[in-house]
């Protein structure tokens, strides 16, 4: 879950001969556009009352021709003290105004991606040169560009081949227009590709604000602001206003609008494009009407890794909590009414929890806690819960007499009570809604996912 306070930027301007750094608490605002389309890839930037010195510093004529004198940018912004750098590029133009007759003095900085279409390359590559060579040796006359992630580019030249010409168009040609560059790292991917960075789960439980809406080919969401997010990458959607919408999806793009400060109120949103491709794993089938059956592959760096599913943010970050904490349970929640706690605790130890924990099984609690969540909005808004046994070790599991079997070993399985709710009425809800196995266990209600069924399970 990703937190709505404590919103932190830092913006770096720089020359041949001079950097500038200015930071909270002064008062930023921005507009930030990433995507796979690299002209789209734009900022602007507003920062108030600034000294004189600081906005001559910054001052950028949009008619300076010499390169020398070219001013470029970095925007980091995130929450607390963790900052992730949203944007990486030229100014543009950079000036000061008053507006409206207001007494703040705003300096107004705009941007674009770094001047990746200024260089040009000629090659001629000789029969039987790979097609990896080629687009690692036109990268290479990209001199503002890393090679970030390449994805399954096989192929051989047949015959000698020439490219020449604009390099960042050549070696789109080369790899049928799956490159873009995002915050100066070059990307080659596959549509039934992604980068593998961990999932974030858009939720109205964690971060989502508006409906998911369909364009076209492409689902547009409304967020909180999320600093971390990259183009190319997986996001998953669990809405519960429209579940048709719900799924893994590739982020194409993406538009951060926020207003920091120490004195003004203002929004801190993220807009993003999905796109809507019959390759993804758990896209929804009556968007693509198709079945996801075609392998999917993750990719970083120069390794391919096909996958069926992918994990969500909140998995990987309390896997790595628990190995680094010697089995001690985060004090964050899965979802408002369910913490990690209530369903990683009751009797397990920390050894326990650390040596059995593997992600497959918080992966499994994860998706159990949202499935009860969502039953409790829809038939126990604003109740309160006890869960009395979510993830079992298998000491555990002994100890309590339970099933050799049980679905509480790989969290699959809950044990709860909701306040002011009788257990039989409980289980008799829960049987009528719950797709999964329920038991009736006197003092509290049970219910487990089918394992035949696992994330695709709803209530």
């Amino acid at each position: 879950m990703v937190l709505q306070f404590g919103a932190k930027y830092r913006v770096t301007v720089y020359s041949n001969t001079e950097t500038v750094t200015v930071e909270y608490p002064i008062t930023c605002k921005f507009n930030i556009t990433r995507g796979v389309f690299s002209e789209s890839n734009k900022a602007t930037i507003q920062l108030y009352n600034l000294a004189l010195a600081t906005r001559n510093k910054i001052f950028q004529d949009q008619f300076t021709l010499d390169q020398s004198k070219w001013k470029y940018v970095h925007l980091e912004a995130g929450y607390g003290d963790k900052l992730s750098l949203i944007f990486k590029g030229r100014i543009l133009q950079a000036y000061s105004f008053k507006s409206g007759g207001q007494t703040d003095i705003i300096t107004e900085i705009q941007a674009m991606a770094l001047d990746i279409f200024d260089h040009q390359t000629s090659h001629t590559f000789a029969a039987g040169t790979t097609f990896l060579d080629a687009h690692n040796t036109i990268a290479s006359d990209m001199p503002n560009v890393t090679i970030g992630n390449v994805g399954s580019l096989d192929g051989v030249f047949q015959t000698p081949t020439t490219f020449e010409g604009n390099a960042f168009e050549q070696i789109n040609k080369l790899t049928g227009g799956h490159t873009f560059v995002d915050n100066g790292e070059l990307n080659t991917i596959m549509e039934n590709e992604v980068i593998e960075v961990p999932v974030p789960v858009i939720s109205n439980d964690t971060v989502l604000l508006e409906t998911p809406m369909r364009r076209d080919a492409n689902l547009e969401i409304k967020t909180i602001f999320l600093p971390d997010i990259v183009v190319g990458q997986l996001v998953e959607v669990n809405s519960s206003t429209q579940p048709n919408f719900n799924g893994q999806f590739k982020l194409v793009g993406f538009t951060h609008d926020c207003l920091i400060s120490p004195t003004q109120a203002g929004t801190r949103t993220t807009q993003m494009t999905l796109w809507i491709g019959p390759m993804l794993p758990n896209s929804n089938i009556a968007l693509t009407g198709q079945n996801q059956t075609q392998q999917f592959s993750k990719v970083k760096g120069d390794k391919i890794q096909p996958v069926l599913t992918a994990q969500p943010a909140d998995v990987q970050g309390v896997y790595n909590y628990i190995q680094q904490n010697n089995g001690a349970i985060p004090t964050t929640k899965i979802t408002k009414n369910i913490s990690w706690k209530e369903m990683l605790g009751n009797n397990n130890t920390n050894s326990q929890r650390k040596s059995e924990c593997t992600i497959g099984i918080l992966s499994n609690v994860y998706n159990t806690a949202q499935t009860l969540q969502r039953f409790l909005n829809t038939y126990y808004p604003g109740r309160s819960i006890r869960i009395t046994s979510g993830w079992r070790s298998t000491a555990n599991n002994r100890s309590c007499g339970g099933n050799p079997k049980s679905k509480h070993l790989s969290g699959l399985a809950v044990d709860f009570l909701v306040n002011g709710v009788a257990t039989s009425s409980l289980v008799n809800r829960l049987k009528a809604a719950w797709t999964g196995w329920v038991g009736n266990y006197n003092t509290f209600a049970h219910a487990q996912i089918n394992s035949s069924r696992g994330r695709a399970n709803d209530v």
